[in-house]
């Protein structure tokens, strides 16, 4: 399988750390946060990784072009910021010939069991698979008791279905055959629009349980 590290924002919440400095890039445990989830990846059987790049991508780009990972890496440039759901869309190329690819946030540290959710993907179908969690959030998802998505916290949603999103999941090829434009735009919107326009598909939620995860986009967890 092929996975894309999410890469391209401006980590504003680390400012100044980010001033000079791609998010990627910026150090957690001794070294860049990208170089743990290139060996994440790897420990998954992943067999080529794209990263995206917006904010400082010159210095993406010679980071990978000086330094050997053991698996093949593209980078891709967006002139202009594509956000979650352009910025997968754009890299199409890489994954049109996957049945499905893995994708994760390049700003979280994480002991999920990632190929435990890549084969929970494989035994579904789902248009995308979304690791998520009971923890505290700011932005909660609805799941119904089947774990399939229905929409965003509401005000009618039961404290039972909703999880946190990890930002770890598996999407199917066929987010490429709805041609969507390649412009700035949400992942999750796009998910919504797919299972909300009539036909067959479905989004499910893996519970990853009281597995580690941490949002290393707050300075505070960098420490």
């Amino acid at each position: 399988m092929k996975a894309m590290i999410l890469s391209a924002g401006f980590g504003t919440r680390l400012k100044p750390l980010t001033n000079d400095t791609p998010k990627a890039l910026i150090k957690y445990k001794g070294s860049p946060m990208i170089d743990q989830q290139i060996e994440r990846l790897k420990n998954a059987n992943i067999t080529e990784i794209t990263v995206n790049a917006h904010h400082l991508h010159e210095k993406i780009s010679d980071y990978f072009f000086k330094n050997d990972f053991g698996v093949k890496i593209n980078v891709i440039i967006e002139k202009d910021i594509l956000g979650t759901g352009g910025g997968i869309l754009n890299a199409e190329k890489y994954f049109y010939n996957e049945d499905s690819f893995l994708v994760i946030n390049a700003d979280i540290d994480t002991d999920i069991n990632l190929t435990d959710l890549i084969k929970h993907h494989s035994l579904t179908d789902s248009f995308a698979t979304l690791a998520v969690q009971k923890r505290k959030s700011k932005k909660y998802l609805e799941f119904d008791k089947g774990m399939l998505l229905k929409g965003r916290e509401n005000n009618s949603s039961s404290p039972d279905d909703l999880y946190a999103f990890n930002g770890i999941h598996v999407i199917s090829k066929r987010i490429f055959l709805k041609r969507y434009e390649v412009k700035f735009s949400n992942i999750l919107d796009l998910y919504f629009d797919a299972i909300s326009s009539g036909g067959r598909e479905f989004v499910t939620g893996y519970d990853s349980g009281t597995s580690v995860f941490k949002d290393l986009g707050k300075k505070e967890n960098l420490q």
